[in-house]
């Protein structure tokens, strides 16, 4: 008796443009929201400490920001708190969003003027952080975060 066993399909074609597996996903997911909430955390630590609330209202004042009251506070928060909630995989997607804005919002008025590289003070590195912060926004946590132990389905007791 010859019993074929169902293997799953592994073509250079299934490779190339098929889904990668699920843990996979989840454990890139994890590194990129722990790498994105070193990078916003730290960075609205030393906004916080160096220019303060007034500060930031200033300078994006003087950068030509609109609403400067309003965008100063919600850009040192926006990258305090999201950096914290990213470590935690915590409301993931409206963190990630508020980061996207607050990205968006530095190339178009404080970087896009001096080009591309991040040595001249250009996007390189918003625009970096502004597609890996959409990206969350659209893909969520993953499995390993906060917002994945909460969408996991319970099983009754």
């Amino acid at each position: 008796m010859n019993q074929t066993t169902h293997l799953p399909d592994r073509s250079a074609r299934t490779l190339l443009t098929g889904p990668a597996p699920r843990p996979l996903v989840d454990g890139v997911l994890l590194l990129l929201r722990l790498a994105l909430a070193v990078i916003f955390f730290a960075h609205g630590w030393d906004t916080l400490t160096n220019l303060g609330v007034a500060g930031t209202i200033d300078l994006q004042r003087e950068s030509g920001i609109p609403l400067p009251e309003l965008a100063g506070p919600f850009t040192v928060f926006a990258e305090l708190i999201g950096g914290l909630l990213l470590a935690l995989g915590a409301l993931t997607r409206p963190a990630a969003a508020a980061l996207t804005v607050v990205m968006l919002g530095a190339i178009a008025f404080i970087h896009a003027p001096y080009g591309i590289f991040v040595e001249d003070g250009g996007i390189e590195l918003t625009l970096v952080l502004a597609a890996a912060s959409l990206q969350l926004t659209v893909q969520g946590s993953g499995r390993f975060g906060i917002d994945g132990l909460l969408a996991r389905p319970r099983t009754p007791a």
